[in-house]
């Protein structure tokens, strides 16, 4: 290894700074955007039912970027300035490599103001209109589980969209206080959306029936985490979500069990393992095109090892990887 001297370049002793999620190059300009992934963070939790229930997702973006670190890096060293799409992860597991040459961008987060609470979601929706109409596939991270609505909105230009939701509760409720726009009620709302063909939830373990037998009379295909432990995650997806052209995909990473993921916003016991989640993505990326997808309830006041944000990462990294895996 070569000595450190005066002579040494200076690009050789600085990590370039901020961190963007995986080191993708970032960029504000969307309209000069070209890049096949582009991820986007929505650090936003005013949709939390409040005071019943703990606040802290809004700094999820800015730690899952932290934790995207030692799996895919976009280029090695963090910084290059080699032309091409990203590097990839070498998988021992399979004995081969995923994601190499996509080309992916960090967008930054969007600008969330005070408590205009309809006006961030206005917000949310443009960036993700102006996102998808260049093409690009969507990685929102959250925030809380109300930005999926607003995600998902901007997806309109796709035509018809299949939306599966993978999370412990439903979040299928009209209203909560007299609020619509909560994270216990953004699948109701996407539900509503005029483009929005069908609805899946997968992984549900605590539910009322306000969220239940809503879904059941709209005709929405669901399975409880029962159902996936004892089926099997791939079985399950096979037979509730559909073939689409379209598909948009909620990740709310409270799926997984208490003992994995402290550090969410409400963790239940009973949940799926790791690998279960990994196989339940990579089934549904075998079911049609992904357009997008968004990934929540990273809670970093509560993710005290960073084991949550390190479980965001690599169900981004995963998934992306299956999803490139299928034609395009």
């Amino acid at each position: 290894m070569d000595p450190i001297t005066s002579s040494t370049p200076l690009g050789d002793l600085l990590w370039p700074a901020p961190r963007t999620f995986f080191g993708a190059p970032s960029t504000r300009d969307i309209d000069a955007l070209d890049a096949q992934v582009v991820f986007l963070g929505v650090p936003y939790d005013a949709g939390t039912i409040q005071p019943m229930i703990r606040t802290g997702q809004s700094a999820g973006p800015a730690w899952a970027r932290m934790g995207s670190v030692n799996h895919l890096e976009y280029r090695w060293p963090p910084g290059s300035t080699e032309p091409g799409g990203a590097a990839g992860w070498y998988d021992v597991e399979a004995d081969r490599d995923y994601l190499a040459g996509v080309t992916m961008a960090d967008v930054g987060d969007v600008a969330i103001v005070g408590a205009e609470i309809e006006r961030n979601l206005d917000r949310t929706t443009e960036v993700a209109r102006r996102l998808a109409e260049r093409g690009s596939l969507i990685v929102a991270v959250g925030g809380d589980h109300s930005i999926s609505y607003p995600v998902a909105r901007g997806m309109a230009s796709f035509g018809e969209i299949d939306v599966v939701h993978i999370d412990a509760h439903p979040d299928f409720a009209d209203e909560y206080f007299g609020a619509r726009y909560t994270h216990g009620s953004q699948l109701r709302r996407i539900s509503e959306l005029p483009f929005v063909r069908s609805v899946t939830g997968l992984g549900f373990r605590n539910a009322l029936r306000e969220d239940i037998d809503p879904m059941r009379a709209a005709g929405y295909g669901f399975a409880t985490t029962k159902d996936m432990i004892e089926e099997g995650p791939a079985d399950v997806v096979r037979r509730l979500v559909p073939k689409s052209d379209h598909l948009y995909v909620s990740i709310d990473i409270d799926v997984l069990d208490l003992a994995l993921v402290p550090g969410t916003t409400l963790p239940e016991p009973g949940g799926l393992s790791y690998r279960q989640l990994r196989d339940t993505l990579v089934e549904i990326a075998r079911r049609g095109r992904v357009v997008g997808f968004d990934i929540v309830e990273l809670n970093a006041p509560y993710d005290h090892v960073g084991a949550a944000a390190r479980l965001t990462t690599w169900a981004i990294v995963h998934f992306l990887s299956e999803i490139f895996e299928q034609p395009r």
